[in-house]
Parts: C-alpha cells; structure tokens; sequence
C-alpha cells in the first residue's frame, strides 16, 4: 500500500506522465530519486544526474523496476532506486561518508538524494541535446524541492550546481580545484555545491569541506584552510630506488612524462602502472595490462591509502599525486602504497 502523501503521489504520477514518452523516444533508463522521499529532511542532496548506463526498453522488463502496464509504478518512483541497498560501494556514497555533516544526516537516514535530471548516462552531454527532457525534469525537480521543503540544500559537482543556480561565491579552494561554493536561494534556501564526491580530493580537503558547511550552516566565520601547491612532477629515480626492483618505472616515450610499469597480479593477472606527469592533476594508476579484465579486484581494490577513485575511465585504480598528505617526501608516500599493494599480491 502507498504511504506517500497524496502531494508527493500526484507529483510522482505527474513525473510518470511527462517523462514516460521523452524516455522511451530517447531510450534512456530515468529515476527522479536515489533514496526514498522524505518530508521535511535535514538534508537534500542533488546530484546532476544518474551516472549509470541503461537504456529505457531494458528498464521496462527489469522486475526490480516494478513497471505495471509499460509504465513506472507512483510507489516504486517514490521509494527511489532499488539498488540503494549497494550505496556503500558506490564511489559518490565514498566520497560523501567522508564529509561527516552529510555522513551524519545519511546514517540517520534524515536525507534525501534525489537527480536534478532524471535519465541515466555517463555522459550528461547525451541528455543535454534534448532540450525537452532536461526542461522538463528541471521543473519537476524544483517543484519536489517546494513539496517535501529540505532543510538544507547541497548540490554535487559545480556543474550541477550551475544548472541549478548560479555560484555567487567561492567558499574554498583546494590543492587543484574549488571545494565549496555558495549558490543563489532556492525557495528560501541557500543552496551549497561541493566537489563532486566521486572523484578524490585527500583527508585534509574533505575535512576542510565537511568544516566549512558547518560554520556555513551555522553562521560562523568560515575557517581558512591553506593548502599546499600542487604536485606536478616527483624524482621518479629517487621512486624507483624506494621501490628496491619490486617495480622500475621507465619512460614510455622520450617525448613525454609519463611512466610505466608492470609486475604480476594474482592468478593470470597482469597490473599496468602509469605515473602521468604531463598535465595537472599528475596521477598514479593502473590497470589490467591489454584487454583483459582483472580477475582478482577485492585483492588491489584497499592496499592503497584513501582517498583514491576505482574504475574511472579505463583505470581500476587512479591517485591524483595531490591526494597524498605530504607529510613526508611524496616519493615515499607512493612507494609506501605500491609495496603495500605488493604485499597484498604476495600474501594471496
């Protein structure tokens, strides 16, 4: 039985009705929200859009979508994706459990996490060409938000922010990108946007983001955080010495700064290292070398220190060289992760 209001099921019926025909001429797999609709939460978060791939015709006979003659069901809309259940393994869930205001409001489920636009890509430039759709959702977005009436507003990335509202100030920068910024109202509340979680910022800069929000929220002087400059070369010698013959790096081209390495996984496995230097942010990362997939991922996946990104673009693991405390030299600060992934490899 729907436990909704009828205010939020009228709105879910109304998505249903308007959404349904730009889905299946587009054919993209569409949900207004990740996490179920809530009245009245402490906290609602905005993503632009849902990075997963799917197309629409594929979503109709997916049982989990609860679809009932062809269309969305008003209840399956309103309890959200049916896959939040696997949110901590997700890279944008990472990344906010990192920010312990947001952390807070998630484990107290006193939030709610809804899409901005409502249709499933990687790639938002696909949607941004249907006008409609993106027009249409926009809408129905903002007049959930008046409905269900959030305390507080945070949009991920500054590129949802900006379709959202325009960025009024910068509230802090970090080593390589702004952190926070402040938006415009929204229905008389003041809407915040953050780096987008998934992709790694370090220790510090979370802290300092987590900080920020809230003194922000609570209407204090914002606290400065100066951060160190960014890395934008390292002594890959003085590495490879660190690394005693576990692993030596040599230059892929004598025309580029980028590195490589290789060294045997676990099973048939075989890891691609590179340490890319030619434009910032420089990186560690590696892969499966060619085109096989690795085989034994929960076994490299937590030998490196957070914060690190898994499996974005064709990596399964990539460090931004910024993300590393500079506590000590950073070349032993990657030594330290690389053996560490070693030891993992060896021990199994």
């Amino acid at each position: 039985m729907n436990t909704f209001s009828p205010e939020l099921q009228q709105w879910a019926a109304e998505v249903i009705e308007k959404i349904t025909p730009i889905a299946e001429e587009i054919n993209l797999a569409y949900y207004p929200l990740q996490s179920e609709a809530k009245m009245n939460p402490e906290l609602l978060i905005i993503g632009l859009n849902p990075g997963s791939q799917g197309e629409y015709k594929e979503q109709k006979t997916n049982d989990k979508w609860e679809f009932k003659d062809g269309k969305m069901t008003t209840e399956r809309l309103l309890k959200g994706n049916p896959f939040i259940d696997e949110k901590d393994e997700w890279k944008i869930f990472r990344g906010l459990n990192r920010i312990s205001f947001i952390k807070q409001a998630v484990d107290t489920n006193n939030y709610c996490f809804m899409n901005y636009v409502y249709f499933g890509t990687s790639d938002f430039n696909k949607i941004k060409g249907h006008a409609k759709a993106v027009e249409t959702c926009t809408a129905l977005t903002k007049k959930f938000i008046e409905i269900i009436k959030p305390k507080h507003i945070i949009v991920l990335g500054l590129e949802g922010i900006e379709s959202i509202s325009k960025i009024e100030k910068t509230l802090l920068k970090g080593k390589s990108k702004r952190l926070l910024v402040q938006g415009g109202d929204l229905f008389g509340k003041q809407i915040l946007g953050i780096s987008h979680p998934s992709y790694a910022v370090s220790a510090a800069e979370y802290e300092a983001i987590d900080t920020n929000i809230k003194e922000f929220y609570e209407g204090k002087p914002l606290t400065s955080f100066p951060f160190k400059s960014n890395v934008t070369t390292i002594d890959v010698d003085k590495l490879n010495n660190l690394l005693a013959g576990a692993l030596n790096f040599k230059l892929r081209d004598k025309d580029t700064q980028v590195y490589e390495a290789q060294v045997k996984g676990v099973g048939d496995d075989v890891l691609d290292f590179r340490i890319d230097l030619r434009k910032p942010p420089v990186y560690l990362s590696f892969r499966s070398l060619g085109s096989k997939e690795l085989k034994n991922k929960e076994v490299y996946k937590n030998t490196f220190k957070e914060p690190f990104s898994l499996e974005v673009n064709a990596w399964f693991v990539e460090k931004f060289l910024n993300n590393y405390p500079q506590v000590q030299a950073i070349e032993k600060e990657m030594a330290d992760d690389l053996l560490s992934l070693l030891k993992a490899i060896n021990t199994n």
